[in-house]
């Protein structure tokens, strides 16, 4: 896969923009919410697991992890506030693939953010980083990041049961693909 870009977005209320250790009190803050984390696989401990993760995100190479942040557009161009991340998990070379995984905070929640982030990464990952799959586990029991999949062209491909633990529980997942077309 090439060097990592940045993936363009045309919402007005957003930007994607490098991940900063700025960023991470801001981000801790809202993935502590109960109605952040209730569907998803989130498990921090701590601010010092995401610090920890952040640093995973520095270290570049064509299958590492890697996030961006999604950030409030300023009208005068200056860096805005993170307001949520998109990245991929996981990348393959050799499969030409990646998983999807993004957050945003519930007041951002309803806008079409997540949603226009979603499509704008899985087709700059389809098209600048030539993959050609991009797949997204989701709980089962999560009724909105479902809409924001489907409405971002991703198709449901199967159910996995016991797929991860979730706050020392198995969890349902859902796995969602879309293929370069």
């Amino acid at each position: 896969m090439p060097a990592p870009s940045l993936p363009p977005c045309n919402h007005p209320l957003v930007e994607i923009r490098p991940l900063l250790a700025a960023d991470i009190p801001h981000w801790y803050a809202y993935l502590r919410e109960a109605e952040v984390i209730r569907h998803t696989s989130w498990q921090l401990r701590d601010i010092h697991d995401l610090y920890a993760l952040f640093n995973s995100y520095q270290i570049e190479g064509p299958e590492t992890p890697l996030r961006f942040a999604i950030a409030e557009r300023c009208a005068d161009g200056s860096t805005g506030r993170l307001i949520g991340t998109v990245g991929f998990n996981q990348r393959s070379v050799q499969h030409r693939q990646a998983e999807i995984a993004y957050d945003l905070a519930p007041a951002w929640w309803g806008r079409g953010i997540a949603t226009a982030i979603c499509l704008a990464a899985c087709e700059w990952a389809l098209q600048s980083q030539r993959c050609l799959r991009v797949q997204a586990c989701v709980l089962d029991t999560n009724a909105a990041s479902i809409r924001v999949l489907e409405k971002a062209g991703f198709e449901r491909e199967g159910w996995l049961r016991s797929y991860r633990v979730v706050r020392g529980l198995p969890g349902n997942f859902f796995m969602y693909a879309r293929v370069a077309a």
